[in-house]
């Protein structure tokens, strides 16, 4: 949510039985055309895991079950807003991935090969399909560095080790 100056998002790294990662390209932003994890802002009232299910659901159709946090970046915008998020690692249970047409352009299923691959992908899902690890629930700070301008003075991400 943003609020005063300090926003609080979520993403959900859904993961198939077959390894593929739900991802998505948003029609806006800093990440627009860019292979990215589905997720938005908490709203007032809601929990950070339940705004990554309804995010995940509103933006792609799919509905999931939180298995727990693969981690959290947080930043500092050149704006001076205080950017922060928490990615929560999920299962997906129902439904096929459809762009919601209005916030995201492609919604689909991914395996770690192709998104390494791909010049689209965003940094931070280039470090997470890089990993080699079963994104068991666990913190630890990781040091990045960003090789596209995404609008930020300062960046960390805190990640499963």
């Amino acid at each position: 949510m943003k609020r005063g100056g300090v926003w609080l998002g979520v993403g959900g790294l859904v993961l198939r039985e077959t390894g593929e990662i739900l991802v998505v390209k948003k029609r806006y932003g800093a990440t627009m055309g860019l292979w990215t994890l589905p997720g938005g802002f908490v709203a007032p009232g809601e929990t950070m895991d339940e705004a990554v299910q309804r995010e995940i659901r509103e933006e792609t159709g799919i509905r999931t079950r939180v298995i727990g946090v693969a981690g959290i970046r947080t930043g500092v915008l050149r704006s001076g807003e205080s950017d922060n998020m928490v990615f929560f690692i999920m299962a997906p249970e129902k439904g096929e991935p459809a762009p919601d047409g209005v916030e995201i352009a492609e919604a689909r299923y991914l395996s770690r090969d192709v998104l390494r691959k791909d010049p689209a992908t965003t940094d931070l899902l280039r470090r997470i399909v890089s990993a080699e690890q079963q994104w068991e629930p666990a913190l630890v700070r990781l040091p990045i560095s960003l090789q596209r301008d995404y609008g930020y003075k300062s960046y960390r991400i805190f990640s499963g080790s």
